[in-house]
């Protein structure tokens, strides 16, 4: 009996997955990210489509005083991922914590998350104080807190995620069914 011939597939070790939020200011964040060649292939080679077709999207979290994986989130926000691998993001509110996801919408329009980020804190804002200036071409300018800009979503809408899929809440029409898994 011979062996089994093994090739290795060429792995860069610089195309790796990541999504990174750090902290600019209290309502403003950069965010970075990288989805290695080998998932987006994946999940390309699984819908059988374009990247960009896939409608990739950055989705934030507000989760203040709730634990890190929850599905409770006080807000969430969706925004289309911008070209290139970074973006600054503005509306943030201070003193409060958030996290990300990028993933992609299916033609169904549901949000599979495929990478997570670090959860973040933005620093408090002192009301009592005035707004930090500074001078900038012998104009004031005076830092003023913004909104977020982002599409607004219940947090219901990732409510039914687990670590493997997006699932539908068993009814009872579908409670002898069992929910998840290849149906081919």
């Amino acid at each position: 009996m011979s062996p089994i011939p093994i090739q290795a597939l060429p792995v860069d070790p610089m195309d790796r997955d990541t999504l990174h939020l750090l902290i600019q200011s209290p309502t403003v964040l950069f965010a970075y990210w990288k989805l290695s060649g080998r998932k987006k292939n994946m999940v390309q080679e699984h819908f059988d489509t374009d990247w960009q077709a896939l409608q990739p999207t950055l989705r934030f979290y507000h989760v203040t005083d709730l634990p890190i994986d929850s599905h409770q989130a006080d807000s969430v926000s969706e925004l289309l991922l911008p070209h290139g691998e970074s973006c600054f993001l503005s509306g943030f509110h201070p003193g409060q914590s958030y996290f990300a996801d990028l993933g992609i919408v299916n033609e169904q329009g549901q949000f599979l998350p495929l990478l997570r980020s670090n959860t973040i804190q933005t620093p408090p804002i002192d009301t009592n104080q005035e707004f930090p200036s500074y001078q900038m071409n012998d104009q004031l300018v005076t830092y003023r807190p913004i909104a977020v800009s982002f599409q607004r979503m219940t947090p219901e809408a990732n409510e039914h995620f687990s670590a493997y899929s997006v699932y539908s809440p068993k009814t009872a029409y579908s409670a002898d069914t069992e929910s998840g898994g290849d149906t081919d």
